[in-house]
């Protein structure tokens, strides 16, 4: 039970943050700009990879002392205590078996990347260990997962940024909607209706309820949101993507809301009670 109200608390605490960062610019434009630096993060380390031509890799030649690994690490080491890495994620098993089978003091003859210090090619007197074309063809490979990623974390940033710009443009024209509708409004006197709902137009009904004798309607027409109340539309909001908003009536002297709620919640209300509320995810 405990477990539950922990794991409750968690996700709730993960939706307060989620709505914090997509319902406040400032938070909004920081992530957006996170996002940038991490892409660049996993993009640019990646330039030094990109394989290079023969005539630019650094020779070396040495007696073979031993050759260890870990998860993170390949390490060719030689009896004059130089060191040299393998780029790690491209170690086959066949290499590794060749390299730690090789005796002591072997001729190696390396040659190196020296824009990154990975070993790209390896062959004894007798033998090639690893090829120079094939192992900069699979680290450039391999190394495009992570371009890919940092393109795509890249793209959330964009995507942060532009939803940031639209949804400020949205609360300026959702406030100015409201302070017109409000100015046409006399406080204590019904609503007049804007017009006569054509209800055999195709639309999306966002909720519908149907309390004491009104029938209450919340649709979407194309890209306009409408509040019927009885077969007349009273209030309305246009947009083309949707963000938090309120639609409302004074209709025989009940207060009726409708709207989109900053919790995704489509809702209808009546005199100030939740009558009715719906999850939206599209």
């Amino acid at each position: 039970m405990k477990k539950n109200k922990k794991n409750n608390e968690y996700r709730n605490s993960k939706g307060a943050m989620a709505d914090t960062i997509l319902n406040s610019l400032p938070a909004t434009l920081a992530v957006a700009l996170l996002c940038f630096l991490m892409g660049a993060f996993f993009i640019l380390p990646q330039q030094d990879n990109k394989p290079i031509p023969r005539e630019e890799a650094v020779a070396y030649e040495g007696a073979f002392e031993s050759y260890r690994t870990g998860k993170n690490y390949c390490t060719i080491y030689f009896t004059d205590g130089s060191t040299y890495e393998v780029y790690p994620h491209t170690e086959g098993s066949d290499f590794r078996k060749a390299m730690k089978s090789l005796d002591k003091g072997t001729k190696l003859y390396l040659m190196v990347n020296p824009n990154n210090g990975y070993v790209v090619e390896i062959k004894t007197d007798t033998r090639e260990l690893m090829n120079f074309e094939t192992s900069q063809t699979e680290l450039d490979a391999y190394d495009n997962g992570y371009i890919g990623i940092g393109i795509f974390v890249i793209f959330c940033g964009v995507f942060l940024i532009l939803y940031g710009i639209i949804q400020a443009i949205h609360r300026r024209k959702e406030t100015d909607r409201l302070k017109k509708r409000d100015k046409r409004r006399v406080l204590g006197v019904d609503d007049t209706g804007l017009r006569r709902a054509n209800m055999g137009i195709k639309c999306k009904i966002l909720l519908e309820k149907t309390v004491g004798d009104y029938s209450i309607c919340y649709r979407r027409v194309k890209s306009t949101n409408e509040l019927i109340v009885n077969g007349v539309v009273y209030d309305e909001m246009t947009a083309v993507v949707e963000f938090e908003h309120d639609l409302s009536a004074t209709v025989d002297g009940h207060e009726l809301h409708a709207g989109y709620d900053v919790d995704s919640h489509s809702y209808i209300t009546f005199d100030g009670k939740r009558v009715a509320e719906k999850l939206r995810l599209i």
